[in-house]
Formats: structure tokens, sequence, C-alpha cells
């Protein structure tokens, strides 16, 4: 009695799927990796904010560009802050002017009270790195993982791209900026 043996079948089917799952699974693990190596640490914020305080030009203009999203709306304001000798005297939003130092508004005949209703403090670059700073707080406080990058000036620190997206919603905050400095009138 002669046994047959039936035809071993190769099974590269299986070699096929194996390779399958280690490429989804790279799918998943990079942008997961990439994500969590660009969120912006309390420590970046601080040492930005140090080279600022070391490298702070006096005069200078910032231009930048605020789009907020929320779930049914976008809003984008641009503005423009001009700072001379450490302090904010003139901001625009929008091409309205919302701030103007007393001192320029009555050189220029404008009547101070109608344009210096604003804190100018709550411009400039010292208020975008407490503006970042309270939204981290924030996030830290109320237990989120939001997103949150920043992309700071090398030299002096500025931060010139912001991002903040809240964790499980629509709501998200992008700056772009660009700081021009000036050169001192003389």
């Amino acid at each position: 009695m002669t046994a047959t043996l039936s035809p071993r079948r190769p099974r590269r089917w299986i070699g096929f799927f194996i390779i399958l799952a280690v490429l989804a699974a790279i799918a998943i693990v990079v942008p997961l990796v990439y994500n969590l190596s660009i969120q912006l640490r309390p420590e970046q914020l601080t040492e930005a904010r140090q080279r600022w305080q070391e490298h702070a030009p006096p005069d200078y203009d910032l231009e930048y560009l605020v789009r907020t999203t929320h779930p049914n709306q976008e809003e984008e304001r641009a503005y423009l802050v001009q700072v001379r000798e450490g302090r904010v005297v003139l901001v625009v939003c929008n091409s309205d002017v919302i701030y103007l130092d007393p001192a320029l508004a009555f050189a220029a005949g404008l009547s101070v009270l109608a344009l210096s209703s604003e804190n100018p403090d709550q411009y400039g670059v010292p208020a975008l790195f407490e503006a970042i700073e309270t939204t981290l707080r924030q996030d830290e406080a109320a237990g989120r993982r939001s997103f949150a990058t920043a992309q700071f000036d090398p030299k002096d620190g500025h931060p010139f791209h912001y991002v903040h997206r809240v964790r499980g919603t629509k709501e998200r905050v992008e700056w772009n900026i660009q700081l021009i400095r000036k050169s001192p009138h003389r």
C-alpha cells in the first residue's frame, strides 16, 4: 500500500498580513509620537520668555493674525501693534484704531478719551507670552490634554506661530506673528 501525501501549499498570505499589521501599527504610532514631540512644554515658554527679556528690541512693530474657530463660526482678526521705548503706543485691529498713546493722540489733535480706553498692556510680545501661559495653566487645571504648539524666534524668543486646540471640540486658535524691528528715532 502506498500512502499519498497531499502537496504542501505555500502560506505566503501569512507574511502579507504580518507586513500589513506592522505597517498599520507604524501608521498609528508615528503621528502620535510626532504630535507629542511638538507639544508646547512650560519650559519652552519659560526659555523663550527669558530670551525675550534679555534681547527684546525697544522699538518694534508686531503684525499678527489671530484665527479663532468655534463649533459654528470662524473669526479672523488682524492686529498691528507699535511699541516704542518698550511701551505700546498704537494698536490697530482690523483697520480700526483701538488704542493710541495719549501723548500721540494729543500731538495729532485727536480725542484722547475716544481712542485710549483700551489697556495697552494686553498687546505686545509680553502679552502674547502671558496669553500662552494662561492657556497652558487653564488646560492643566481642567485636566485637559489639549494640543498646543508654538514656535519661538531663536534670537529674541518672540513667538511667531502658536496653535491651541481644545481636545474633543472644534475650538482652535492660531496666531501667525511677524515682528519688525524699528530703528530708534533720533
